[in-house]
């Protein structure tokens, strides 16, 4: 509010200024003075919001494995982080367990051009033995860290915030852009050795796979 008071003020006193002025004025008008001492040219764009036709936007931060979703439009999930934590003998207690994903990230990109915010949330389905499916890693509890915020090149717009979460069958908010905020592209990037599975004794052998979600609303939570 207050940039377009800014603005109704310097119309006002361009008006007063130049009283032959006038506001319906095209990028190429050009004017001359009386004295012949002076001109008046414009500067001129019209940005129009991302096609939903565009190709998809590259991450920033090309995860290994790759995390392309592929995704077309003008508020995308870009990339998401493949959540691999390898093979691993049972010990009979408790382990924690870390990513072997390098540059893990989850990639938002918005061109709608209005700044409205945007929200990232994560969830995941019970980790299930591939062969089983009545044999469920129990009492397993992943986390994701605060991530390393990048964007591309130079951004003009506020920064969402990150936080860490728990995943589980209920979406969390991991990025999270309020009003005013989260314009163009920003990358969460996390610190694999940070992303941790604990799992508990207990369990049976077994090829254990969780189907996380990545959900991407378009307004700030």
């Amino acid at each position: 509010m207050i940039l377009k008071r800014m603005l109704v003020v310097g119309l006002i006193s361009t008006s007063f200024l130049f009283s032959t002025a006038t506001y319906a004025v095209t990028g190429d008008e050009v004017k001359g003075s009386e004295d012949g001492k002076s001109g008046t040219s414009y500067g001129s764009i019209n940005l129009t919001p991302g096609d939903q036709t565009e190709v998809p936007t590259e991450p920033i931060k090309p995860t290994i494995p790759p995390g392309e979703t592929g995704n077309r439009g003008s508020l995308t999930i870009d990339n998401v982080a493949p959540l691999l934590f390898d093979t691993h003998k049972l010990e009979g207690k408790e382990q924690v367990y870390t990513s072997v994903v390098m540059d893990s990230n989850a990639q938002v990109t918005d061109n709608r051009g209005e700044e409205a915010g945007w929200n990232l949330q994560v969830s995941q389905t019970a980790f299930i033995d591939s062969k089983d499916a009545t044999k469920i890693l129990k009492g397993a509890k992943l986390i994701l860290p605060v991530g390393l915020l990048e964007t591309a090149g130079t951004n003009v717009s506020l920064a969402p915030t990150v936080s860490a979460v728990e995943v589980n069958e209920t979406p969390n908010v991991l990025m999270n852009a309020l009003a005013g905020s989260g314009a163009g592209t920003w990358t969460s990037v996390f610190n694999k050795d940070e992303i941790k599975l604990t799992v508990p004794a207990g369990n049976k052998n077994g090829e254990y796979i969780s189907t996380v979600t990545w959900s991407l609303m378009d307004a700030p939570k």
